[in-house]
């Protein structure tokens, strides 16, 4: 009788809690931050977005990339630390040229956290199959050398916010896959696509297909270079 009465309190205590289950890119695993640690080394991989990040364009009005703002501000909030930030990127690459570069460009340089901001060539080029492929084999392989993986979803190729941009449909499709992807193996990430988003439909109100975050609808502008080095800072603590 004892042990029925424990049992049946036990499973009492069970039901008023709440479980986080792993891997749910809910509103939790959104907010998910990377611990900064003395002597980490912040990667950014990508295409030519993430290229861009590390230098200026005047030309195009951007003093200064996503990239170096992540950089200074670290330095100037965390510099007990000593975090060292990097960047490996070649424009029009997709996942599986990241793949490729691993062994090369990035494990040499031993990072200990890499943040992964890719997609927007691979949804105009690639098979969604190979996308997916090659994304999981890319986090493997960075969490085999036990490298903290940050992933962020893709961004834009146009800048309205209704959907009617040309390539939404094939961006919508890759984000979802890397979401998907994101829950399989439980990293945390950063939804830049959601972002974009929201940000457009409150500062777009003329529907415009670039000006906003970008100069071309897809590279970004000084604004989208500022605005990316926030959601990128928010992933660490």
């Amino acid at each position: 009788m004892f042990a029925m009465r424990r049992f049946a309190a036990a499973m009492g205590l069970l039901a008023g809690l709440t479980f986080a289950t792993p891997g749910l890119t809910g509103a939790d695993e959104a907010d998910r931050q990377v611990e900064l640690k003395k002597g980490d080394r912040i990667l950014f991989f990508g295409d030519s977005l993430t290229y861009l990040a590390g230098k200026e364009e005047p030309k195009k009005n951007v003093t200064k990339g996503y990239v170096r703002i992540v950089q200074e501000t670290l330095d100037r909030t965390h510099k007990d630390l000593g975090i060292q930030v990097d960047w490996v990127a070649t424009g029009g690459h997709t996942v599986p040229d990241l793949v490729k570069r691993l062994d090369k460009d990035v494990l040499p340089r031993r990072p200990t956290i890499v943040v992964i901001q890719i997609g927007c060539n691979d949804a105009r080029r690639i098979s969604p199959e190979t996308f997916r492929s090659s994304l999981e084999e890319l986090i493997d392989r960075l969490q085999k050398e036990r490298i903290q993986v940050i992933q962020c979803t893709l961004t834009s190729v146009g800048e309205k916010h209704d959907g009617t941009n040309k390539d939404d449909p094939k961006l919508e499709e890759f984000a979802e896959i890397q979401c998907q992807v994101i829950k399989a193996k439980n990293v945390p990430f950063n939804d830049l696509r959601k972002a974009f988003v929201a940000y457009w439909k409150a500062n777009n109100p003329e529907n415009k297909a670039n000006g906003i975050l970008t100069y071309d609808g897809n590279h970004w502008n000084d604004a989208g270079h500022r605005f990316v080095a926030e959601q990128m800072l928010k992933r660490f603590k």
